[in-house]
């Protein structure tokens, strides 16, 4: 993508080392047949630059972030506001908004301190296919 990369752009930021994150990653390129969605591995030079200010340094990479115009989501708002952009079927998860933020969100740290032990870590970073390496900022 380079240069000609706009910020109004969906970017999903995600850990690239994170086995369950790599496959989110993966389902979200195929469900998202409109090619609206951009990604990042959290710990790229790009994610770096646009977060900052956003995330405190200590945040990146402990959770989702999704960038929608200039709107940051985090945690289960995050997956919730992906899927909802997404359209169709995908719309449904805002029903997920009725449980409160924080009960949510707590079921999300639950899962995200403990995503290497439960289902490990990958050595290199998730690398898309040349197919699909124009929808991943890896600058």
């Amino acid at each position: 993508m380079g240069s000609d990369f706009k910020i109004n752009n969906k970017v999903v930021f995600y850990d690239g080392y994170c086995v369950v994150c790599s496959r989110f990653i993966n389902l979200l390129v195929n469900a998202d047949k409109k090619k609206q969605i951009s990604f990042s591995n959290i710990s790229s030079n790009f994610s770096k630059k646009i977060l900052k200010g956003k995330l405190k340094n200590e945040e990146i990479g402990k959770f989702i972030v999704f960038l929608s115009g200039n709107k940051v989501f985090v945690r289960s708002n995050a997956v919730i506001q992906i899927f909802i952009e997404l359209g169709g079927f995908y719309k449904s998860f805002y029903l997920l908004k009725i449980l409160p933020q924080n009960f949510r969100d707590f079921f999300y740290e639950l899962f995200a301190n403990n995503r290497y032990k439960w289902f490990g870590k990958m050595k290199e970073c998730h690398m898309p296919s040349k197919e699909l390496s124009d929808r991943f900022i890896n600058e």
